[in-house]
């Protein structure tokens, strides 16, 4: 074979050098790109740990918000009172167990524990960091959460502040309070808080009440396999008692057994040996009554669920340690009135040949499908809340209808149309017309709406109050107009209604179709009794801790919503609905004299029935309807179903102690010339056209031009 000339050779070899300095040995990767690649990995490695360092910031300094020391106070029941002082019932931490040193728990429970829940308790700093790692790749395999990583002290977190829910917001805040609660307390304090809070099922709290009520046995005569049992149920204490599963929890036990000889706090021969053991668990009928000798429990229901939110939302920190002293604003013997009138009419209703929907009595499992209502009364001057139906049964649901059932308001939102259009000029003795909406004449709304009136008869140009005192929807549509749908939209929300319907406005609105709670209604007409002030509702008066601080003070907010004059011609109007002729004339055949507004609301083909009136003193709003929106009944109007409740409560309040007077006038009131059409003061030419007419009028609202309209 022939060799190459050498100096071929030699440029091969110089060009293999070149080539070399471009490449790495034994690859084909440019060191350029090998650079950039390992630029682009520092860098995002970089804005990740950036990212995270801000992350852990954040949630360190929402976790400085907690009050650290809650960890160390053992929870006491709070007690619930209402405006006159009588219990309403009790909060979180009604039974709260019996605390006891760690001197005074079986060592066995300690081990148990420890090799149970949190093998690197004694090495860790609040998060164990191998356990996360190791269960985030084994629910990755998984592909679903087969295993956590709460520490003890990520454990004590969710008992000590009531943290709740499996989001990786509540697991980041949950590590950052356990890295606090690491620096503030030892590995000893850290396992006695945690003993004497945990959960061990069927009501009992802490490793004492356990072994009394499991066992009838004191905690520090716990043997090895019941201490096995006690700690292996911590993860599902209701699904693994031995009350109710005796199986399971021996199965939890023989595991813990296990884990407790992996980890060396027993030998491989004791666990094979205590494994068999069978312990002997008491009745739960014996556990049973001790409970009820000994621990605070009340009856749940829709008003002590509100101010359990309340206090909870207002106080996170305190939540799963309680000794607060929270003073409401209800009376319970209005409450108890309340109750009373709801239940009596629905069931009368339910006794109606015509009523076609399954009664309460006939209820067995499942949401209820019987007809429900809502109540809610409240003191016009404070917005204080004196009484709340939210259902007829807290324990067939708990979801409460006066606060968070959003249902169409239908005529009972009119009142505000015409506040609004009193402001900008309209009185109630000008004439608008009856007749349909034609095409076009609300030039802004674009699918040519045109309502019906609820008695499917059109009028011709009649004064502006019988639009609301008789409700007439086309009336209505035209004062709302005259007002101007901005106009409409803002009073909506200046009485608290929220603005759902800025978004995007429908002529619909006029009449009813905003949807809104009973709680925020009945806070809007508290302004006919005001003078056009509202006062935020609220419930919570004061909350004293067990050391007697105040923590909370209720201070009234209160702001205007409708001027003095646009709210006295709107309050005169409503006083004419309960008279001959209104669409709530049927209250004082009823019986009740005292002097009130209000107004009847009835969604299309019956799906609400509503009632919302106010005397001088209190304002209250009535709902009934069912949950899943359908027909009540034909004939289901306001006035015949929701009226009657409303009387029986402002009854009861008047035999109670409430007093309710005649409404304060404005402090001047002028007799005018108005022109009917314009609303202006009467020209000549007004006079000439027979337009002139008396209205009454508030000094705030006088008119200061002359009419230039040509009749």
């Amino acid at each position: 074979m022939t060799r190459p000339a050498r100096s071929s050779r030699k440029r091969v070899a110089r060009s293999r050098k070149r080539e070399g300095s471009s490449v790495v040995a034994g690859s084909f990767l440019p060191r350029s790109f090998i650079r950039l690649t390992l630029y682009v990995a520092l860098s995002t490695a970089c804005v990740l740990l950036l990212i995270a360092a801000m992350v852990l910031f954040n949630y360190d300094r929402f976790a400085a918000r907690y009050d650290i020391t809650a960890v160390g106070r053992l929870p006491l029941e709070s007690t619930v009172t209402d405006a006159t002082g009588q219990l309403v019932g009790y909060l979180h931490g009604e039974n709260v167990g019996t605390p006891v040193t760690l001197d005074q728990v079986s060592p066995y429970f300690l081990k148990a524990l420890v090799a149970r829940e949190d093998t690197r308790f004694y090495r860790h700093h609040g998060i164990d960091h191998r356990g996360l790692v190791r269960a985030w790749l084994r629910n990755f395999r998984e592909k679903r959460t087969v295993q956590g990583a709460s520490t003890l002290t990520m454990q004590l977190t969710r008992m000590s502040f009531g943290l709740t829910g499996r989001t990786m917001q509540r697991k980041l805040l949950e590590m950052a309070l356990a890295r606090r609660i690491e620096k503030n307390f030892s590995k000893e304090e850290i396992l006695t808080h945690y003993v004497n809070r945990v959960f061990l099922g069927t009501g009992m709290n802490g490793i004492e009440q356990a072994a009394q009520g499991y066992f009838g046995k004191p905690a520090s005569d716990l043997t090895l396999p019941e201490s096995a049992m006690l700690a292996g149920i911590i993860r599902a204490p209701n699904g693994f008692s031995p009350f109710r599963n005796y199986a399971a929890a021996h199965r939890e036990m023989r595991t813990t057994l296990q884990r407790m000889a992996h980890e060396g706090f027993i030998t491989e021969a004791e666990a094979s040996i205590w494994e068999s053991a069978r312990p002997e668990v008491l009745p739960q009928s014996r556990w049973m009554e001790m409970l009820r000798q000994h621990a605070k429990i009340s009856e749940q229901n829709h008003l002590l669920k509100m101010v359990a939110d309340e206090v909870g939302a207002m106080f996170p920190s305190l939540a799963g340690v309680g000794g607060l002293s929270v003073k409401t604003t209800f009376d319970s013997r209005l409450q108890l009135a309340a109750e009373d009138a709801v239940a009596k009419h629905l069931v009368a209703i339910e006794g109606l040949a015509s009523f076609p929907h399954p009664p309460y009595a006939a209820h067995r499992e499942g949401d209820p499908a019987y007809l429900q209502a809502a109540a809610v009364i409240m003191e016009n001057f404070s917005g204080a809340m004196r009484a709340v139906v939210g259902g007829r049964d807290f324990s067939h649901s708990a979801f409460n209808r006066a606060t968070q059932a959003k249902r169409p308001l239908g005529s009972i939102f009119k009142p505000l149309v015409y506040g609004a259009a009193f402001e900008r000029g309209l009185f109630p003795g000008m004439h608008v017309s009856d007749g349909p909406i034609k095409p076009g004449e609300i030039k802004w709304d674009r699918f040519g709406w045109s309502p019906d009136n609820a008695d499917g008869v059109f009028g011709g140009m009649l004064p502006v109050e019988i639009g609301l005192i008789r409700s007439r929807n086309t009336m209505t549509a035209r004062v709302g107009e005259r007002a101007g749908i901005e106009h409409v939209l803002a009073m909506m929300e200046h009485a608290g209604l929220g603005a759902a319907e800025r978004a995007e406005p429908s002529a619909t609105l006029y009449i009813g179709t905003v949807g809104a709670d009973l709680r925020g209604v009945t806070s809007a007409y508290t302004i006919f009794a005001t003078g056009g002030i509202r006062h935020e509702p609220y419930f919570i008066e004061s909350v004293t801790d067990r050391d007697g601080s105040v923590l909370y003070q209720h201070e009234d907010k209160n702001y205007r919503v409708l001027s003095p004059g646009a709210t006295w011609l709107t309050s005169n109007i409503l006083k004419k609905v309960l008279e001959e002729g209104g669409t709530a004339a049927g209250l004082r055949k009823l019986g009740f004299s005292a002097a009130a507004g209000g107004k009847t609301g009835t969604t299309n083909d019956f799906h609400d029935a509503w009632f919302v009136g106010y005397t001088s003193r209190l304002a209250g709003g009535v709902w009934i309807g069912l949950d899943r929106p359908v027909s009540i009944m034909d004939g289901a109007y306001g006035g015949r179903i929701a009226l009657p409740v409303w009387n029986d409560i402002m009854t009861a309040a008047q035999r109670i102690g409430y007093e309710f007077t005649d409404f304060a006038e404005p402090e001047e009131v002028i007799a005018m010339e108005l022109c009917r059409e314009s609303g202006r003061l009467a020209s000549e030419d007004c006079a000439a056209s027979r337009n002139v007419y008396v209205e009454q009028v508030p000094h705030d609202l006088i008119p200061r031009k002359f009419c230039k309209t040509d009749h």
